[in-house]
């Protein structure tokens, strides 16, 4: 690979007044996942739950709809949630 790559901008464009900060591509770090996320544990039915109440405030009634839970149990998760209260 060449200096100037397919879809770069020519050096060549860019002002002489800009700062330019160069980065070594070889040096950085990514973040991949090392094993498939197929081998995790599956969440139980009621931390499904809560996480989705957590993530998305969703009444006792979407939560009844969505999970299929009864009402008490639903009113009962979004009671204990602190913003939601």
């Amino acid at each position: 690979m060449g200096a100037l790559q397919p879809g770069l901008p020519n050096p060549a464009m860019i002002p002489r007044e800009w700062d330019i900060l160069i980065v070594d591509l070889k040096d950085c770090f990514f973040t991949i996942a090392l094993r498939p996320l197929s081998l995790t544990v599956p969440l139980n039915e009621f931390q499904q739950e809560r996480i989705a109440h957590d993530t998305f405030h969703q009444n006792a009634r979407g939560l009844h709809k969505q999970f299929r839970i009864s009402l008490t149990e639903a009113r009962g998760i979004v009671k204990s949630c602190s913003v939601c209260t």
